[in-house]
């Protein structure tokens, strides 16, 4: 039967994950996003250095997107534990959260479901939920719905799915990082409910908040990984964060009211807290729609910022 324990799991991190590893287990976060994804704030090596160091396994889930995963594997040198994923985005607003057997099980989906439609709008495809679960059953993967009482519209549970639907669904993701404590205890209690396994993730999108959740299963591929979350045999085990909330506020505040600040204290400032690889930030905030593809995945969203965008504008119909 599935576990979850509210734990701050840092003090796993290391020898304990180490000792579980020689016993047979593997600890992977099972939902974290890197550059490749529109709010991913970390390079891959960066990210495979801190599991390596940490003695756990990733699964690179960027939004709409497998080239981060892809990337992980051809680098891990290492020989870290890597779950191919990736995090649909649906028209809805809805994610879908989906883990494969080998990266060609990744890119046959990515390319025959999905490549069309992220060529469209790669923020936001347009499938619905349903349409996309419908997809994923058709591979070889495990199917998850992520935050379901998450933030605005980013939960499934908002969109009262169908009984055909969650039929399909093999796991529910029982503690998200970027959650509140209270919207988790309710994905435990659904999850208990409808029968499903558990999984846990970070959802980070910077690097201080990989590993902050992570699910543990003794396997020593990722086909007895993924097999034993269906079969309901994984613990769950980590706490909320909200890291990268706090610092994405933070350089809001200071973009938008124009304040000065010498570009190294910045720099420094950020480094030490291990948020981000510098250059890309920049990049990312100066380059790109990074605040609003924030703030439509993560906070409860506001109409006038969604309406400022034209990939998330058309959210707006589906508010209540």
């Amino acid at each position: 039967m599935s576990e979850v324990y509210f734990k701050d799991v840092n003090v796993l991190k290391g020898p304990v994950l180490s000792l579980l590893q020689k016993d047979g287990y593997q600890a992977v976060d099972m939902h974290y996003h890197t550059k490749f994804s529109v709010d991913g704030l970390a390079a891959i090596n960066t990210v495979l250095n801190k599991c390596k160091k940490d003695s756990m396994g990733i699964a690179v889930t960027d939004h709409n997107n497998w080239r981060g995963s892809q990337q992980a594997e051809q680098l891990n040198h290492k020989k870290i534990f890597i779950v191919p994923g990736i995090e649909i985005t649906c028209h809805t607003g809805a994610h879908v959260l989906l883990h494969f057997y080998d990266g060609r099980g990744l890119r046959s989906f990515y390319e025959q479901e999905m490549e069309r439609w992220v060529k469209e709008s790669p923020w936001f495809i347009r499938l619905s939920h349903e349409e996309v679960i419908e997809r994923a059953s058709k591979h070889n993967c495990l199917i998850t719905v992520p935050h379901p009482f998450g933030h605005g519209l980013i939960g499934i549970k908002r969109f009262n799915p169908k009984f055909e639907t969650m039929n399909k669904v093999h796991a529910v993701e029982v503690i998200n990082g970027c959650c509140f404590n209270e919207m988790n205890l309710h994905a435990i209690h659904w999850a208990k409910r409808l029968d499903k396994g558990f999984t846990g993730g970070s959802d980070g999108h910077c690097l201080a908040e990989l590993g902050t959740s992570l699910t543990i299963c003794k396997a020593d591929t990722v086909e007895e990984f993924l097999n034993q979350i269906k079969k309901k045999k994984s613990m769950v085990i980590g706490k909320e964060e909200r890291l990268l909330d706090d610092a994405v506020h933070a350089m809001e505040k200071f973009v938008r009211e124009e304040e000065k600040a010498p570009s190294k204290e910045l720099e420094e400032m950020w480094r030490d807290r291990g948020l981000l690889e510098w250059n890309l930030f920049k990049k990312k905030i100066f380059g790109g729609g990074l605040f609003h593809h924030f703030h439509a995945h993560h906070q409860i969203p506001d109409r006038a910022v969604l309406k400022e965008h034209k990939q998330t504008k058309h959210l707006l119909e589906h508010m209540k």
